[in-house]
């Protein structure tokens, strides 16, 4: 007879318990609580191509030197002879900038 109230004890302990949880999604049921996909980044605009045949730094011809770099200032493309080129204009980028508007400005 103890045993018996035991088991009864033991059977409306798990039952109460049960009774507070919720119960399982169905299959077909929406998942409401899936994550939302983050937003791809939007590209970042190409830049302007470089517009010129010859290097701002020099006026040398782009591939007389056989050493021909770019880089990329505020939104453009900008080609030099040589590295030493590369390196003048990053010196005083905006002197180069103003020469590439006046030269092409036409």
């Amino acid at each position: 007879m103890k045993t018996l109230h035991i088991a009864i004890a033991a059977a409306l302990s798990l039952a109460s318990c049960a009774g507070d949880s919720a119960p399982p999604p169905a299959a077909d049921a929406p998942n409401t609580a899936v994550a939302a996909k983050p937003k791809p980044k939007p590209e970042a605009p190409k830049p302007k191509p470089y517009p010129l045949e010859t290097c701002l730094v020099s006026g040398d011809d782009l591939d007389e030197m056989d050493e021909r770099v770019s880089t990329v200032h505020e939104g453009q493309i900008f080609e030099f002879c040589c590295m030493p080129c590369l390196v003048k204009f990053r010196k005083d980028p905006d002197k180069y900038v103003a020469e590439l508007a006046a030269k092409t400005k036409r």
